[in-house]
């Protein structure tokens, strides 16, 4: 079956759900969507929050703000999903905040340097050393880039999704996308030079 048909048949169901939680407020009903969404969410959550725990919690909390708010959700605007990544991404902001981490910057200067085409050839790695540093380059980047690559190269979304999610414009995630490229390619070619 066609993925967009299968999307759109989780959609409805999901949706159906919705309506039965808020209609009759049966938790047993809700905890069906807890089910459904509680591994992608949390994987989600544990790329801005690596400490296991801290992204249980957050992505626990997430589900109750969510059935809080549920009334407000709107199928018209968002997948359901998205919808929690909405939430999700807001409680992760919130917790970086609260605890900031030492991750790898670049300056300025420096990423002008670097050639468009030398940055974009560094995510097509294909041997194991080059696929170790580009994991460990991911892994140190602040956690809203480290969100932006994951969701886009490896979750396959469109930035006009992860745009939603972050309330960014897309333009904008493209050019943080391209800046990010050249920060993980110097990251890599430090690291292979020793540096």
């Amino acid at each position: 079956m066609p993925y967009i048909i299968v999307m759109r048949q989780q959609d409805e169901m999901t949706q159906q759900i919705i309506d039965r939680v808020l209609h009759d407020g049966r938790q047993a009903d809700y905890a069906l969507l807890v089910d459904c969404f509680r591994t992608q969410l949390f994987a989600f959550v544990a790329t801005m929050v690596t400490c296991r725990e801290d992204a249980e919690e957050l992505a626990q909390d997430c589900f109750v703000k969510a059935y809080v708010q549920l009334a407000q959700y709107d199928s018209r605007r968002s997948s359901f999903y998205t919808w929690l990544r909405c939430i999700a991404y807001r409680l992760c902001l919130d917790h970086v905040r609260q605890h900031p981490g030492v991750w790898f910057e670049t300056d300025e200067q420096t990423l002008q340097t670097i050639p468009d085409d030398e940055a974009d050839s560094v995510l097509e790695a294909d041997d194991d050393q080059r696929i170790r540093l580009l994991n460990e380059a991911i892994h140190h980047l602040p956690p809203t880039e480290r969100l932006l690559v994951q969701q886009h190269y490896f979750e396959q979304q469109p930035l006009a999704v992860i745009a939603v999610i972050t309330e960014t414009h897309v333009g904008t995630l493209a050019t943080r996308l391209h800046r990010i490229r050249k920060k993980i390619y110097h990251y890599i070619k430090t690291r292979e030079h020793g540096r």
